[in-house]
């Protein structure tokens, strides 16, 4: 009978009250304010005493496994099919509200995630010989020399602008 009276006792150690629970879910969702989170959970105070609560809580090695248990989860929600689907939602609705500066962002964002725009600057690092400049010059002459191909120019739309080169 002591066994179990002992098991059920550290059981109850190991489990958080309600305010904790509520302070672990409320310090994850401010990014780790831990005042902030101590008054959402219900704690009464001064902004002193919530924080001195807030300290006193994570002091508690349960609440600190909880915590991280709760970022973990955080954690493996965050994939990039996710982001992309979100990048989907918040630019349908910002376009829907008018804005169309944050929907355009969030198309940016969401065409740079699937690889549409990518960054074409030449970082080089060293030093750079004559024989380096020469080459590269050469490389650009010849790209000068293509010829470019605009499929687009023998669209219908564009046919006054062709006129308008060629004229």
């Amino acid at each position: 009978m002591p066994e179990l009276v002992t098991k059920l006792s550290r059981q109850k150690q190991a489990a958080l009250s309600r305010m904790q629970q509520r302070f672990v879910q409320e310090y994850v969702a401010a990014n780790g304010n831990g005042t902030q989170a101590a008054r959402k959970a219900g704690y009464k105070g001064t902004d002193n005493a919530l924080g001195v609560q807030a300290h006193d809580n994570l002091r508690l090695p349960k609440v600190n496994s909880a915590i991280a248990q709760e970022l973990a989860k955080i954690d493996a929600d965050v994939t990039p099919r996710r982001v992309q689907r979100r990048l989907h939602e918040i630019s349908h609705a910002a376009q829907e509200a008018g804005q169309f500066g944050p929907a355009v962002r969030a198309e940016e964002l969401l065409g740079k995630s699937i690889g549409m725009w990518i960054d074409q600057t030449l970082q080089l690092q060293g030093v750079l010989k004559d024989e380096h400049i020469t080459a590269l010059l050469d490389i650009a002459r010849q790209r000068r020399a293509e010829p470019v191909e605009l499929e687009d120019d023998a669209s219908p739309h564009n046919e006054g602008t062709q006129r308008a080169w060629e004229g």
